[in-house]
């Protein structure tokens, strides 16, 4: 009987190491044997001696099948290009100016292809409806037209715009209603933003969202918040591994490292440029690029997290937003500077390590276009000098 109970451990043994490795991709295949080891593992205290014996020597080897593909992994990840921070600039021309060149990002379809040239942000076409219900950042704000709307990029102060607005000056912000493209069809269709029940619309669908807007009676003034690409994606690995009340919560991810994360499927890839250039699966090529530049450009206020200060500044000087009072005032000092929500401490990822590399080349149109967006914030200084 006990002989019949080992067979018939050594088969589901078997059975689970068939099962971990059929997959393609092998940071799934780490991370099912890791789960697997931790479960199992977890439920030793229930086993008899012979049986605790049996699955711990099963895990060892398990462990030693990932030992091996880690070690196949970095030797065939070993002759890639590594992009030394000396090279990244040249690296971005390259891929724009050489007319056969393309980078192919891992396990997606994303293309980015450099058979024509990134078109300058005046020459591009901004889609409609956007280009014409979204006011140009160079008009003036019209109170009683104009309505404040939020670009909300993840992990880069959306929720501190939310926070400081809703509960220090208490303006009636549009989000859970408009943070899905069901929500927002809801809300055209109730015409949410001519009820005059909200005061800001805020989405990360930015070029959905802008069909709330008429164009003329009511018309949206884009701003934003961006962070450093590679900032904001670590942010995002630490955070999406705890945060259970979000819809993308992934609680493996606290199981794998961010290099790990990097390599698999689900990594964002040019976050910033698909919903600015409203690209939201298909492939990108320079010109959505064009058109994520020319939006900034001609519709949206800029803010910056490293300059998180002097963008709230900008964005209550330009719509008017007070605080009259000192409890008002200390309730927006303190979630600007050191209470802000969704505040979550983790390691850094050195620029010259393999995790950095692999997030910038997976995210490289979003690298020029947050050098863009820099130089944006700067030249917007001319919007805001004293009378």
């Amino acid at each position: 009987m006990v002989a019949a109970k080992d067979n018939q451990q050594v088969r589901l043994l078997r059975t689970q190491v068939i099962h971990i490795y059929d997959d393609d991709d092998d940071d799934d295949v780490c991370l099912n044997i890791c789960n697997y080891c931790r479960k199992t593992l977890l439920k030793m205290r229930y086993y008899d001696r012979r049986k605790r014996r049996t699955v711990f020597f099963s895990c060892v080897l398990l462990l030693l099948l990932l030992m091996v593909l880690l070690v196949t992994t970095f030797v065939r990840e070993s002759g890639s290009v590594i992009v030394t921070d000396d090279g990244r600039q040249q690296l971005a021309a390259a891929i724009v100016a050489d007319e056969s060149a393309q980078l192919q990002y891992n396990s997606t379809d994303t293309i980015i292809s450099s058979s024509a040239a990134v078109s300058t942000p005046s020459a591009v076409t901004i889609p409609e409806p956007f280009n014409t219900t979204i006011a140009n950042i160079n008009e003036p704000f019209e109170t009683g037209r104009d309505v404040p709307y939020f670009f909300h990029i993840p992990r880069a102060a959306g929720s501190t715009v939310k926070d400081i607005l809703g509960r220090c000056a208490y303006v009636r912000i549009a989000w859970n209603a408009t943070a899905t493209m069901e929500g927002l069809k809801r809300a055209r269709d109730t015409q949410l933003v001519q009820s005059g029940q909200v005061d800001m619309i805020t989405t990360q669908y930015l070029h959905e969202g802008a069909t709330l807007f008429d164009g003329q009676e009511h018309r949206g003034r884009c701003f934003t918040f961006m962070r450093h690409p590679i900032e904001r994606a670590v942010s995002l690995f630490h955070y999406l591994g705890i945060a259970s009340h979000e819809p993308t919560y992934d609680p493996q991810l606290r199981y794998i490292s961010i290099e790990m994360w990097a390599r698999s499927k689900r990594i964002e890839h040019n976050w910033m440029t698909r919903f600015l250039s409203n690209e939201l699966l298909g492939d990108l090529t320079p010109r959505h690029l064009g058109i994520a530049k020319a939006v900034l450009r001609q519709k949206c206020l800029v803010g910056l997290m490293e300059e998180k200060s002097e963008s709230w500044l900008r964005f209550q000087k330009f719509f008017g937003w007070q605080f009259y009072t000192q409890e008002m005032r200390e309730c927006r000092d303190e979630l600007l500077n050191w209470k802000w929500s969704g505040k979550h401490r983790h390691d850094l990822v050195p620029e010259d390590s393999p995790a950095w590399e692999l997030l910038y080349k997976q995210n490289i149109l979003d690298m020029e276009l947050y050098d863009y967006a820099r130089q944006l914030f700067v030249e917007q200084r001319s919007l805001f000098k004293s009378d």
